[in-house]
């Protein structure tokens, strides 16, 4: 049984995560036939109620079903002095642990703030996931006349157009990464991608590098891309690339209008098996609305929100097309 967070002091969990804070963040993930990878997305420490219980939640299974590795997908803390609960708890896990920035992760701190807070090897990077190589993208950029800013202390309350953009520099390092591996790639980075969202050039950008590499390049192609930050579950196939948009830990944002936050009853997360067959297993999550839900509070397409993650089951293109299951 795994103690609940609440009934343990912040030293004693610096104690229990001695370990894993000694160890890279991009240590790697050997060869195996399968490969599990705990993950949850938007927990928005610091803003959502209830983010350390829902954290505790995940972590608690983290612990129960011992994955090969953790990695969060953003939206995750403020990176603040009381963001150091959220991190004691995260670093609990004795074994690698991935982040993603999120757009509100640099609310109140500098990107080279919140990447030294979370120790991270830089903003973007890669790392091998079993029998599949993993590319982290940094969409956490303003696009200016003079090239590229990158957020910092909330500058990016600014026209979404301008928002989400991965830097030249950034993208010309993930032609390379993806050029330099012979195994399939997924994708993980916070900001949608895929299926429509109003940034569409910064996404469109991103994209094309991907499916560039995809028609001409060599090394192994890009099978599948993880995102957070819209807090909904979502999925396409386009252009051969699997995307999933991973719902929320805390909630839905319906705006001031109809109360803020649309809190889950429980935490969602999920837990991603990759198989060396080229099959990435997706596992459910399951919560109802805490009242009043969407439609009590009559926001309008409240039928289209999910306080879900659906099991899917995406078989890459060496092994078929993808479905969902039942």
């Amino acid at each position: 049984m795994v103690t609940k967070y609440r009934s343990l002091s912040r030293r004693r969990l610096l104690q229990i995560g001695a370990g894993g804070l000694l160890m890279p963040i991009s240590r790697l993930i050997g060869r195996a036939d399968s490969v599990c990878l705990g993950v949850i997305a938007d927990l928005h420490h610091g803003l959502a109620p209830r983010a350390m219980e829902r954290l505790d939640d995940f972590m608690q299974a983290v612990h129960t079903r011992k994955p090969d590795g953790i990695l969060q997908l953003g939206d995750f803390n403020f990176g603040t002095t009381e963001s150091e609960e959220c991190l004691d708890l995260w670093r609990t896990f004795d074994g690698p642990r991935y982040h993603v920035l999120g757009n509100h992760d640099m609310d109140f701190a500098t990107k080279d703030a919140i990447v030294r807070s979370w120790h991270m090897p830089s903003p973007y990077y890669s790392f091998d996931l079993g029998a599949f190589h993993a590319v982290v993208l940094d969409r956490n950029n303003l696009k200016t006349d003079d090239g590229y800013t990158p957020y910092s202390e909330a500058n990016f309350y600014v026209d979404a157009s301008l928002r989400g953009y991965a830097d030249s520099d950034q993208l010309a390092w993930l032609r390379t990464d993806l050029a330099a591996t012979q195994l399939p790639v997924v994708v993980f980075v916070h900001q949608g991608l895929g299926l429509p969202t109003s940034m569409p050039n910064a996404s469109r950008a991103i994209e094309d590098v991907l499916e560039e590499h995809n028609r001409t390049g060599e090394g192994g192609k890009v099978v599948a891309c993880f995102c957070g930050h819209h807090h909904i579950d979502r999925y396409t196939r386009k252009n051969g690339i699997h995307y999933v948009w991973i719902n929320s830990a805390s909630y839905y944002w319906v705006g001031e209008e109809y109360g803020r936050m649309a809190p889950y009853s429980r935490a969602l997360y999920t837990f991603l098996t990759f198989h060396s067959s080229g099959v990435i297993e997706i596992e459910a999550s399951q919560a109802e609305w805490a009242a009043p839900s969407p439609s009590e509070r009559n926001y309008p397409g409240a039928e289209t929100l999910t306080p879900f993650i659906q099991a899917r089951r995406l078989q890459t293109a060496t092994t078929g097309t993808s479905r969902n299951k039942k």
